[in-house]
């Protein structure tokens, strides 16, 4: 989009060094914009509020204009209607990377920077990053290594459904995968930033940093913590991200590539944060977090939860398919505890009798069916 002035710009040598500091600020900003992504709507928007400015500053000097103009646009960003501008490169190129793994692969996948791919027998693997990310070692028994030296790469561990790992990168922060999850990191922090991007569910257990935050991208919000534990929701086929905070703070911020879309709020500990992609909302309720983070330990803690949820919890863990016959079954809840270390039978057994279902393996051994038995008391 292409705008023209007929105003005669003043003689900048005339200008102070304070004055042309503040215009090339306001060109940087300018670029910036016009570099961005926006959709027309929102580039008509910005270029209205920039001419509103103009049209009140006509008589005005060149730096005044300029300054002026800068100010409109960044009153934008601050206010909070808007996209940050300067949305970072580097979560858009690790959601492209994790759109390039592999999708439902059998095996858990260590994919390198250098395009190498280790694969992870265990159902409960582990990677740890040591001496700045050069070594990794995996699952306790392997050690292989990588080059850190250079431009910012990226490694991305996907762990299919049926498995899980654990990941400790090099600064000592733990992310617990849960089945059916994506990771995307750099193959090593350096001094200015730590960010990683989610898709499935992790718990993360982020080592302190007052310097360097660490930030958490998955399609449609940015966690930033200095240092605490949490837990991140963000699988596609579900209609909503969540995040739960254990310990310390977060703030979040909900469609932060989204210019007029965009909502930042921190969360105390206990505090569970919903996004609704349908609605664009944001909302937060008091939990036990345990009901939201035990699979990480191999259990699950349930209160009252509905049936449909507690069956794709379990199809993701086990990879297995589980179906509700009659459709009011949906509305059935369940509490207790399941010990995810249990086979999917055991755990079958102990919802039908709870519930007072009962359960069918289909010829599909991958493939069972809850209905209500046929037998009146």
């Amino acid at each position: 989009m292409k705008r023209k002035s007929n105003k005669q710009q003043p003689d900048p040598e005339h200008l102070t060094d304070e004055e042309r500091a503040a215009g090339e600020r306001a060109k940087l900003l300018f670029t910036t914009l016009r570099n961005e992504k926006f959709s027309g709507s929102e580039k008509e928007v910005l270029w209205n509020q920039v001419e509103e400015t103009i049209s009140h500053k006509k008589q005005r000097s060149f730096n005044t204009f300029w300054i002026s103009a800068a100010a409109s646009v960044t009153l934008l960003l601050l206010a909070g209607v808007g996209y940050l501008v300067f949305y970072k490169d580097s979560a858009r190129v690790m959601q492209e990377f994790a759109a390039r793994g592999a999708n439902g692969p059998k095996e858990t996948q260590l994919i390198l920077a250098d395009k190498r791919v280790v694969s992870l027998q265990k159902e409960n693997s582990s990677v740890e990053y040591k001496d700045n990310g050069a070594l990794i070692q995996v699952d306790s028994s392997s050690t292989i290594g990588q080059q850190v030296a250079g431009d910012q790469q990226f490694n991305t561990l996907i762990v299919p459904y049926g498995k899980r790992s654990v990941l400790t990168l090099a600064d000592g922060t733990r992310i617990w995968l849960n089945s059916g999850s994506k990771l995307v990191y750099p193959s090593h922090f350096d001094d200015r930033r730590r960010e990683v991007y989610l898709e499935g569910q992790a718990f993360f257990s982020v080592r302190h940093s007052d310097d360097v935050p660490f930030h958490v991208y998955t399609r449609d919000m940015e966690v930033k913590v200095l240092g605490t534990e949490f837990d991140v929701s963000a699988y596609a086929d579900d209609s909503y991200t969540s995040a739960v905070l254990a310990t310390g703070s977060v703030e979040l911020t909900t469609q932060p590539k989204s210019l007029f879309g965009s909502k930042t709020t921190k969360i105390v500990p206990g505090t569970r944060a919903v996004y609704d992609q349908q609605q664009a909302t944001l909302q937060t309720e008091q939990v036990d977090v345990k009901e939201y983070v035990s699979w990480k330990d191999g259990y699950l803690v349930l209160n009252s939860a509905p049936l449909t949820e507690v069956l794709k919890k379990l199809s993701r863990y086990y990879r297995v398919d589980i179906i509700l016959k009659q459709p009011k079954l949906a509305d059935v809840r369940f509490g207790g505890t399941l010990d995810l270390q249990e086979n999917i039978r055991d755990i079958l057994e102990a919802l039908s009798l709870t519930t007072g279902l009962i359960y069918k393996q289909q010829p599909n051994e991958r493939r069972y069916v809850l209905e209500e038995s046929t037998i009146k008391p």
